[in-house]
């Protein structure tokens, strides 16, 4: 089956899930894989880069433009594929062009539905989520990642929705793990870009009330929020931070000095965090709040109440990390390669 696999955005954990999943897509079908130039990931398929801007202003100029669209298009039926799968990116504006395309030219689409709910605090998202409504129901098959998910899907009027769990890609990190690395008892983790709903506020109101028992080790690109700044002026040695990009070397380092993983979210879909931390042996605690209500159990982890420093900070202050790293083989990306490859081939019989 010759499939055409598009993503439009392709940096930090969506670049690392396209590097995980395409290799052994790959093995079952004749896989054509259209990113954003800036896309760097090496993976044993034919790749076809086009231009997005140099920053998000012109990114959003080209997006708004159907004349690329349209050139991406024709590169895409150039290869003839059975079906179109957009992994993400289908609130864009492209992606409205291209589904109707594809369905004037009977290509069957599917796509990955990456957050039924879009993140609050930001417009960009806001915009997306509106765009989709039109783009979902145009699909012939949907692909969600937790059972939660199903009915939010089906609300934007998917047709037919499959899930598919979030697969690990743990190992990426795993690799650069070093001997001799000490383990330190008080040191918990949140890893990954800083956004208002990823609740570092909570965070940090919870260190506090901890009075030094804990200390945040807060790494990723993003917006430092005032209380973080004030926090760390008044209490240097309980925050440490490294806001800006980190390599998956320097990640893999964080990953064993800490003793617990913290995901203090307002709002979530789902993420790749938990089976790393609990493949590097960490304890999760997370809000339940989204997937992670399946996701986190399933490693052993715990589950707080949202928006609620308070109840954090006790957990924070009894966590510890695991005697054993957790690794679920079937969720592997070789295994999970064969689910995606069923759906598609399922869809395109339906």
């Amino acid at each position: 089956m010759r499939v055409a696999l598009l993503a439009f955005s392709v940096r930090g954990a969506m670049g690392q899930y396209l590097e995980a999943l395409v290799p052994p897509l790959s093995q079952h079908l004749d896989l054509s894989l259209y990113v954003p130039e800036h896309f760097e990931g090496n993976v044993p398929v034919k790749v076809v880069r086009f231009p997005t801007g140099a920053s998000r202003a012109q990114a959003l100029r080209r997006f708004l433009d159907p004349r690329p669209a349209r050139t991406l298009w024709q590169q895409i039926l150039t290869e003839k594929p059975d079906c179109l799968y957009l992994f993400n990116g289908e609130g864009y504006p492209w992606a409205l062009w291209l589904a109707r395309w594809a369905k004037k030219e009977g290509v069957p689409l599917f796509l990955t539905l990456h957050d039924p709910d879009p993140h609050p605090g930001n417009p960009w998202e806001a915009a997306n989520a509106l765009l989709r409504r039109w783009v979902v129901p145009l699909a012939t098959s949907v692909h969600v990642h937790s059972q939660v998910f199903v009915d939010k899907a089906r609300k934007l009027g998917a047709r037919h929705v499959v899930v598919i769990p979030h697969g690990s890609f743990a190992d990426r990190f795993l690799r650069h793990a070093k001997p001799g690395v000490q383990r330190e008892e008080d040191l918990v983790l949140f890893f990954g870009r800083l956004e208002a709903y990823k609740g570092i506020d909570i965070l940090v109101k919870a260190v506090l009330a901890l009075e030094g028992r804990r200390r945040a080790l807060i790494a990723g690109p993003g917006q430092v929020p005032r209380i973080l700044r004030r926090a760390m002026r008044e209490h240097p040695s309980w925050f440490e931070v490294h806001n800006r990009y980190v390599p998956d070397e320097e990640a893999a380092l964080f990953f064993q000095r800490a003793s617990v993983l913290v995901l203090p979210y307002r709002q979530a879909t789902q993420s790749s965090l938990p089976l790393i931390g609990a493949a590097f042996g960490l304890a999760v605690v997370a809000s339940a709040i989204g997937a992670f209500v399946e996701d986190v159990p399933r490693v052993g982890g715990i589950l707080v109440p949202p928006n609620n420093p308070q109840t954090l900070a006790q957990v924070l202050a009894i966590a510890k990390p695991k005697e054993r790293s957790y690794h679920n083989p079937d969720l592997t990306f070789q295994l999970l390669a064969r689910q995606f490859v069923a759906w598609l081939e399922g869809g395109l019989r339906r």
